[in-house]
């Protein structure tokens, strides 16, 4: 059986998984989503009470990081600052979808 030590340090890695996910991977938001709402339901079962904490704190992390690192043009993600995005200007940010 895991000790509540284990379960949050189990529960920290999936959350630094999902921000990695948005920042640095060629995921799909569609998958992103599947991933946050898998955490957000595991985050539920764990700490029912501190829900409202962790919309304040993951919630509003996920987001940021979505605005800063992700871009949508053309109808396509790409990750600002790489490669696909360089020297091309994106038409349209996540949070403007």
């Amino acid at each position: 059986m895991e000790t509540g030590e284990q379960i949050y340090r189990n529960f920290q890695r999936r959350i630094d998984r999902l921000c990695f996910l948005i920042v640095a991977s060629n995921c799909t938001e569609r998958e992103i989503d599947i991933e946050r709402l898998h955490l957000r339901v595991q985050a539920h079962r764990l700490f029912p009470a501190k829900m409202p904490l962790y919309d304040l704190i993951y919630e509003s992390r996920f987001r940021r990081l979505r605005e800063q690192f992700r871009t949508i043009s053309e109808g396509r993600i790409h990750h600002r600052g790489t490669e696909a995005t360089k020297g091309n200007r994106p038409t349209q940010t996540y949070s403007e979808q």
